[in-house]
C-alpha cells in the first residue's frame, strides 16, 4: 500500500508552487538599473575575498561614496550566481526565486507554530505572501535580493527560536543564534531581532517577566550580538544605524513613506486609495474580534492577530526610518504580518461556528484576496520584464553605435530611467559587451543613468572636453529608446550637424543641475517611433 503524502506536505508543495510559478517567466530577463554596477563588482572578486565584506563595505566606492552596509553574505551569493556566465541574468533570477519560495515556507511554519492557525488558515497566509505584487522588485529585480535574502535567516531565526523555546531545546537555540548572526551580516534591518522576540514573549506565549533575570536570560546573546554588530559599525562608518537621518525632515519623509508602503502592501499599487488600506484594516480587525467573542475572550488567535498585525508592521517598517527613500522591497519582512492577518482572519472566520454558510464566506474571502492579488502580480511582473527587454535593447544598441562610429565620436545615451537608472559606465563595460566602450567613444547621459550623482558633473564636462578636442570632435550621435517597447530613436551630427554645437555649448554650462535639463532635452526632441514590439533574445 502506497504512503500517503500528508497534507502538511502539500499545503507546502502548494506555497512553492505559488512562489516559483508566476515568477519563472522573468528567469531570463536581462539586468536593469544596479544590476550592472552590483554583478559587475562582486563577480570580478576573488573567491576567498569573502573574510573581508565582514571588516568593509560590499559595495567599495562604485557608487561614488561608501556606503554603510557590510553584506558578505549578499556578496558571496552574487559570486555564486555569476559562476554561470557574470553576463548571464538567469542563475542571479534562479537563486531570488528559491529564496522567495523559501521565505513562503517560513510564512507557513510561522503561521503554525507562532500564530497558531490551522494548515488551511497557514497555507492561505503563506500564499498570499508570496503573490503579494509589492515583491516583484525583491524577486524580480536581481538586486532586490538585498531585501528577501535577510527576511529568509531573519525569519529562520525566529522559527528555530519559537520552537527550541517551546522544546526547550538548546541545539534550536543555538541555531537561532547562528542564524541571526548570518542575518545581521546580510543586511543592517535585522537588528528589530531583539523587539520582534521580547515582543511575541510578552503578548502571544504571555510570558511573565518575573522574575526578570529568567526573563530577560533568553534575550542577552542576541543583544550582545547586536551591539557588537553596532559597534562594528560605527567603528567602520562612523554611525551605528545612519542615526544622521533621524530629523525633522526624515520624520516628515517617513511618514509619507510609510503611508505609501501600505498602500502598495495591500492595494499592490503604491498609488492605491490610502482609505481603502484602512477599510481592509479595520474590516479584517471586527471580523476577527466578532467571531473570536464565539470562542471566548484571550484567544491566542486574537492575541496572534495583535502581534502580527501593528506590533510585527511597525518593528519591520521601522528602519525605512533612516532609509531615506521609497523602494518597495523595504516592505519584504513587514509584509509577513499582512500574510498573517489576512490567514488569521480566514482561521477565526472558519472556526467561529459550525455554520455551512461561514465556511462558505470564508472560502469566499479567501478565493477573492487570491485572486486579486494574483492578478496584480500578474501585471506587475509584465512591468519588471518590459523594463528588462528595454535594458537589454538599450545595451545591444549602445554597442553596436560604439563600434560604427568612428573612434573619439560622442554618444548621449538617453535609456530610460525605469531600466537604466545607476547603469552607466557598468552597462557599457564587461561583462556585458565584450570590450569596454568607453575606451573607443565617450559616453555620457543625463544624471539620472549615471552611477555616481556627485561627480557625474565634473566626469561630463571632463568627457565633453576631451570629445572637443580629439580626435572626432565634429561627430555626435543622441540614442533614445521607448521605456515600454525598446523602439531607437536615433539623431546624429551627419544628418543634424547642429548637433555638434549644441554637444560643445555645453562646456559653458557651470551648474550639474542646468547640464542635467539641457542633456534631458537634446535626448528629449527625438521622436521615438512607437508600436514596434521589443525584440527579445
Amino acid at each position: 500500500m502506497r504512503n500517503k503524502v500528508s497534507p502538511a506536505t502539500i499545503a507546502a508543495l502548494l506555497v512553492c508552487a505559488a512562489a516559483i510559478i508566476p515568477y519563472l517567466p522573468t528567469i531570463n530577463d536581462y539586468f536593469v538599473r544596479d544590476d550592472f554596477g552590483v554583478v559587475q563588482l562582486l563577480s570580478r572578486k576573488p573567491a576567498l575575498y569573502f573574510p573581508r565584506w565582514f571588516v568593509s563595505s560590499w559595495m567599495d566606492q562604485i557608487w561614488g561614496y561608501i556606503p554603510d552596509e557590510v553584506r558578505p553574505f549578499p556578496a558571496a551569493s552574487y559570486q555564486l550566481t555569476a559562476l554561470g556566465g557574470a553576463a548571464s541574468p538567469e542563475l542571479h533570477h534562479v537563486l531570488n526565486i528559491l529564496i522567495h519560495a523559501g521565505n513562503g515556507l517560513l510564512v507557513l511554519a510561522l503561521a503554525r507554530v507562532a500564530a497558531g492557525l490551522s494548515l488551511p488558515a497557514s497555507s492561505l497566509a503563506a500564499v498570499i505572501f508570496v503573490l503579494l505584487p509589492v515583491h516583484t522588485e525583491s524577486v524580480a529585480w536581481i538586486t532586490g535580493r538585498v531585501d528577501s535574502m535577510p527576511a529568509l535567516f531573519y525569519l529562520g531565526s525566529f522559527l528555530a527560536y519559537i520552537v527550541a523555546r517551546h522544546r526547550d531545546s538548546m541545539r534550536l537555540y543555538i541555531a537561532s543564534l547562528v542564524i541571526f548572526f548570518v542575518a545581521l551580516f546580510t543586511k543592517q534591518n535585522t537588528i528589530t531581532m531583539v523587539g520582534t522576540l521580547v515582543a511575541y514573549d510578552l503578548i502571544v506565549e504571555r510570558r511573565s517577566i518575573t522574575p526578570l533575570l529568567a526573563f530577560v536570560r533568553p534575550y542577552l546573546p542576541f543583544v550582545a550580538m547586536t551591539a557588537g554588530y553596532l559597534w562594528l559599525r560605527y567603528w567602520l562608518f562612523g554611525e551605528v544605524a545612519r542615526e544622521g537621518a533621524l530629523n525633522a525632515r526624515g520624520l516628515h519623509d517617513f511618514r509619507v513613506i510609510v503611508a505609501r508602503h501600505a498602500r502598495h502592501v495591500v492595494t499592490g499599487e503604491s498609488a492605491g486609495s490610502q482609505a481603502l488600506v484602512w477599510l481592509a484594516f479595520a474590516a479584517l480587525i471586527v471580523m476577527a474580534i466578532a467571531a473570536s467573542r464565539r470562542r471566548g475572550p484571550g484567544d491566542r488567535e486574537l492575541r496572534s492577530l495583535i502581534y502580527f498585525g501593528p506590533v510585527w508592521w511597525l518593528i519591520g517598517i521601522a528602519p525605512i526610518l533612516v532609509a531615506g527613500y521609497y523602494s518597495p522591497r523595504h516592505n519584504y519582512l513587514a509584509t509577513v504580518g499582512w500574510a498573517m492577518m489576512i490567514g488569521l482572519a480566514f482561521d477565526l472566520i472558519w472556526r467561529a461556528g459550525k455554520e455551512t454558510t461561514r465556511q462558505r464566506v470564508a472560502v469566499g474571502f479567501a478565493a477573492a484576496i487570491l485572486i486579486f492579488y494574483g492578478v496584480g502580480l500578474r501585471a506587475a511582473l509584465v512591468e519588471w520584464t518590459e523594463m528588462a527587454d528595454v535594458s537589454h535593447q538599450a545595451v545591444r544598441d549602445v554597442r553596436s553605435t560604439a563600434l560604427a562610429v568612428p573612434e573619439g565620436s560622442l554618444v548621449i545615451v538617453g535609456a530610460p530611467g525605469r531600466s537604466w537608472e545607476w547603469a552607466l559606465p557598468f552597462a557599457v563595460q564587461p561583462p556585458y559587451v565584450r570590450t569596454d566602450l568607453t575606451q573607443r567613444v565617450f559616453i555620457i547621459s543625463p544624471r539620472a543613468l549615471a552611477c555616481c550623482t556627485a561627480p557625474w558633473f565634473p566626469q561630463t564636462i571632463a568627457a565633453l572636453k576631451a570629445w572637443s578636442s580629439g580626435r572626432s570632435p565634429d561627430v555626435v550621435t543622441v540614442l533614445r529608446w521607448d521605456p515600454h517597447t525598446g523602439a531607437l530613436a536615433r539623431a546624429t551630427s551627419k544628418d543634424s550637424p547642429q548637433l555638434s554645437a549644441l554637444a560643445k555649448s555645453l562646456l559653458d554650462i557651470h551648474q550639474a543641475d542646468d547640464l542635467d535639463r539641457n542633456l534631458a532635452a537634446i535626448v528629449d526632441v527625438l521622436p521615438v517611433p512607437v508600436n514596434v514590439a521589443t525584440v527579445r533574445n
